[in-house]
């Protein structure tokens, strides 16, 4: 529970992850390279003072000294991402999030992973598992390296989501997941060196080699295929499924085609791309657009822990002013529009008991 100037606010955090980059799990190259750009990114937003091997693998005590012993957050979602092709036992896979679930009674709420790599057959057992683990989302990654690619248009997709939701499952999480892209202010350029000297070479000897073969394996492996999906087909899967929430990452998307999806009354919005950026002048605008086009009613907190720990980010966005050249053209941002966002709308959505559920806060978007 969180108290700011005499009012109490309930925190959901709809973005958690419990995830293992470490040496040992990481599938050589790729595994390392989307682990050292995750650690990267995770020293630009919140990095200082936090080890190395937390920031790796995430453990019961860091959790609960970062999430919950804070005394900000009073529910996590926990979003898995499996990424079997890069980590040897899994990235963030359902099975850890169950027994961390199991360790932490009454703490989480948790989410089911539909891969992109598996087609039709990799969604058996899906509305099983969603009983099994009371499961209230599902995570659909609609772009997965280096092959896998799932379009949101195919005629079993729809018939499986209809399936979850009547087990229970009835939000989709699309474009929602750890990203390893830049910073908004930082360029790809490379690090510059003293003058006279070059930049260290990997020598021979220490190139893998292909089994058989004496031909060098050592290449520059690409980052996870950035977050995006064709707007029609998420409409037309929408307006089919009018049961089924669907929680869009606020990065998933360019501003202008995210916000024309705010017509339709099951969208929704989670805010954890934008969110470490509050105080910059591009935060206030695409959070003023989102704002406007969504209401309050439709947008969710989310931290994305462990790239950042979440309660920065609740004060801030309880203390949160439009800058004064933007405040006639952006909605109110009042008590009853932070209660919403921070707690009320996830706790309606994944049917959390004990919070209060933001029934209506239409005079916040007003």
């Amino acid at each position: 529970m969180f108290t700011y100037r005499g009012e109490t606010f309930r925190v959901v955090d709809g973005q958690v992850h419990v995830w293992d980059a470490s040496p040992h799990n990481q599938a050589i190259p790729d595994g390392e390279l989307y682990a050292t750009d995750l650690l990267r990114r995770h020293r630009e937003l919140d990095g200082v003072g936090v080890p190395r091997h937390e920031a790796e693998r995430v453990s019961e005590e860091s959790l609960l000294r970062d999430v919950f012993d804070t005394g900000y957050v009073d529910r996590a979602v926990l979003q898995p991402v499996v990424l079997g092709d890069l980590f040897v036992l899994g990235f963030s896979p359902l099975e850890w999030h169950a027994e961390m679930a199991e360790w932490m009674p009454g703490r989480f709420v948790l989410s089911g992973e539909l891969d992109p790599e598996g087609g039709q057959p990799g969604a058996r057992g899906l509305v099983a598992r969603v009983r099994r683990h009371d499961l209230r989302g599902i995570t659909l990654c609609e772009t997965r390296r280096p092959t896998g690619q799932q379009p949101l248009g195919e005629p079993w997709l729809r018939r499986v989501l209809a399936r979850c939701a009547e087990a229970g499952a009835d939000v989709v999480h699309v474009g929602v997941g750890p990203s390893t892209r830049p910073a908004p202010w930082r360029r790809d350029e490379p690090d510059p060196l003293p003058p006279g000297r070059r930049r260290p070479r990997v020598p021979r000897w220490a190139e893998p080699l292909q089994s058989g073969s004496m031909l060098p394996v050592r290449r520059a492996a690409a980052r996870i295929a950035p977050p995006g999906f064709d707007p029609a087909q998420l409409r037309t899967l929408a307006s089919d499924l009018p049961e089924v929430s669907f929680v869009l990452g606020a990065g998933c998307l360019p501003g202008q085609q995210l916000c024309a999806l705010a017509d339709l009354p099951n969208v929704y919005v989670l805010l954890t791309e934008i969110l470490p950026w509050m105080g910059s002048t591009d935060f206030a605008h695409a959070f003023g657009g989102l704002l406007r086009a969504f209401g309050a009613q439709r947008l969710l907190f989310g931290s994305g822990y462990p790239m950042v720990r979440p309660g920065r980010l609740v004060r801030e966005l309880a203390a949160y002013r439009f800058p004064p050249e933007l405040i006639h053209r952006c909605p109110r941002w009042d008590t009853a529009a932070v209660r919403a966002v921070l707690g009320g709308n996830a706790a309606r959505l994944y049917r959390i008991g004990g919070l209060p559920a933001a029934a209506s806060v239409a005079a916040a978007g007003a």
